[in-house]
């Protein structure tokens, strides 16, 4: 093994300008989602699978919002030929305000590629392309099958991404490792919170702003009922791998002038909740809260849409994965990853739900995603294919 490590090592080294050349190539490519238009950074990757005589598959749900597949090994699928799916998404975040540089033009300063989509998750895909042509070159001696997945709309549920692959394409995998979780290769993620995300709307009655008594103000009983959730106790407050679970107002929406009573107010909420609560019990508890606010004052009126509802997830730490990620982020860095909970949510939660045993690690300070001047190590995507090159080997070989 050490010397399988001393091999792999010198390879990837010698890769970086590879690795530095196709994240930036990627990172290039404006991909904002929404819209996405994620086949402007597939051609970058197909045009690679190509080079290096790859086979793959594209899939398409709606036009440009593009996910690309490479395989490399045996496509048989057998108990003696486990199968490993690696993902990376392909669209971003919009680019937003506070850049000192075009997001969209990638360039190195100081060790670093800054730009949309360097940590999340552009420059982790230029990794695991250093990782594929490894595999490649050495295919002759695997027994399972690699699969690189570039997918779409990650960033807006996935609906486009890896829902769409999984429950309508059939692709499938024993095991898969999603690198979307930054945390510089020190964490693992084995749990998840659930994500609820709710919609509240609130009706009033218009009328002129110097009469509010002839209408119903929609604001200002959003704001009482706002005033009561803030203070909701989740049922299940403690986990061992998590931070406590949260709320989230993210936006509130009403009226038009000052001189108008407002008819209609809606908010966007953000709950994070852990394994073992109930988004059923969470939402009876928001509807009750509703309730107690009708009733309170007879002139307010609610209603309440769900929007989006990630379970969360919850696997063994004793899992394989877990075991062989940690050995080989020793061998490379001289340290363990702690296997964590998640509050954000990743495409590992879609993976679970299908039988798929999936944990996130990767590269990446884990501010960087979705901020202003992005960037990430060179040497950490360099040390990241390192690892997962070793990954690979040792569970397909």
């Amino acid at each position: 093994m050490n010397n399988m490590v001393k091999d792999i090592e010198k390879y990837m080294q010698n890769e970086a300008n590879e690795i530095i050349n196709f994240a930036c190539k990627l990172i290039n490519t404006k991909t904002e989602n929404p819209p996405g238009n994620e086949i402007l950074a597939v051609s970058v990757v197909e045009e690679y699978f190509k080079l290096l005589k790859i086979p793959y598959e594209i899939f398409e749900k709606t036009k440009s919002r593009t996910n690309i597949i490479g395989y490399i090994g045996k496509r048989e699928r057998s108990r003696e030929r486990p199968s490993l799916l690696a993902a990376c998404h392909l669209d971003v975040v919009p680019a937003g305000d506070g850049w000192q540089s075009d997001p969209f033009c990638a360039h190195v300063e100081n060790g670093r590629i800054f730009g949309r989509g360097s940590s999340d998750n552009k420059g982790q895909m230029a990794s695991m392309m250093a990782v594929a042509k490894y595999l490649k070159e050495n295919e002759s001696g695997l027994k399972g099958l690699f699969l690189l997945a570039g997918v779409a709309d990650e960033e807006r549920g996935s609906a486009l991404g890896m829902e769409y692959l999984l429950d309508e394409c059939g692709i499938h995998a024993d095991y898969a490792i999603i690198p979307d979780v930054a945390n510089n290769m020190q964490m693992i993620d084995v749990t998840e919170k659930g994500a609820l995300f709710l919609e509240i709307t609130s009706f009033g009655k218009q009328a002129h702003g110097s009469t509010p008594d002839r209408g119903v103000n929609a604001v200002w009983n959003m704001i009482t009922f706002l005033n009561q959730i803030r203070h909701y106790k989740f049922r299940h407050a403690f986990h061992p791998l998590h931070s406590p679970p949260t709320m989230n107002l993210g936006s509130i929406h009403g009226g038009t002038v000052a001189n108008t009573v407002p008819a209609i107010c809606k908010a966007q909420i953000d709950l994070r909740y852990l394994p073992g609560d109930s988004p059923t019990d969470i939402i009876n508890d928001i509807r009750s809260i509703m309730k107690e606010v009708e009733e309170d004052q007879h002139s307010a009126r609610f209603e309440l849409k769900i929007t989006s509802d990630q379970p969360s997830t919850n696997i063994p730490v004793n899992n394989p994965l877990v075991e062989i990620i940690t050995k080989h982020t020793e061998a490379i860095l001289g340290t363990k990853p702690k296997p964590m909970g998640q509050s954000g949510s990743t495409v590992t939660k879609q993976l679970i739900r299908k039988g798929i045993t999936a944990v996130g690690f990767g590269p990446g300070d884990h501010d960087e995603a979705h901020a202003a001047n992005e960037s990430i190590s060179i040497q950490e995507l360099i040390d990241f294919a390192k690892i997962m090159a070793l990954i690979s080997w040792n569970m397909l070989k």
